[in-house]
């Protein structure tokens, strides 16, 4: 959505030598991340974001999963982990108790918004984002 999928650019920041402590961008996005993780430890954007140009919630809160996933990595390739894991494995553990029993994690909200009012539906990213955010997880959080 509008602001949740920028949080996937922390990868790319990352990966070209800023840190949380050198990047005042990654410092906002984390601060962003933290001021919109839900109360039941996920986030959730409203594709209405997108064509209001601002950051609207779920109605009622709700949280999507793919964009915990994305929330979930920007976290990590921003270092969250050597600063305070606790928003890291809230997220993870939300991932985790979500996945089906046949291995699939449930279809929620629509993801996509193109020019800004047409919705579009990507099958595959209720399964690929949160498989890809876990082992991120299981590569970059120490285990206890």
């Amino acid at each position: 959505m509008f602001h949740l999928w920028r949080m996937v650019s922390l990868r790319g920041l990352a990966a070209a030598g800023k840190t949380y402590n050198n990047c005042l961008a990654i410092r906002r996005g984390v601060e962003f991340l933290h001021n919109s993780q839900g109360d039941d430890t996920g986030w959730g954007e409203s594709w209405l974001s997108n064509p209001k140009e601002k950051y609207i919630p779920l109605e009622g809160n709700r949280l999507n999963l793919v964009q915990t996933a994305w929330a979930l990595e920007g976290l990590l390739h921003s270092g969250q982990a050597k600063r305070d894991p606790t928003p890291l494995h809230k997220a993870e553990k939300l991932l985790i108790n979500s996945q089906m029993e046949d291995g699939d994690f449930p279809q929620q909200e629509v993801t996509g918004v193109f020019k800004k009012n047409g919705m579009l539906h990507y099958a595959d990213y209720r399964n690929i984002f949160p498989l890809w955010a876990l082992a991120e997880y299981v590569r970059w959080v120490p285990l206890p």
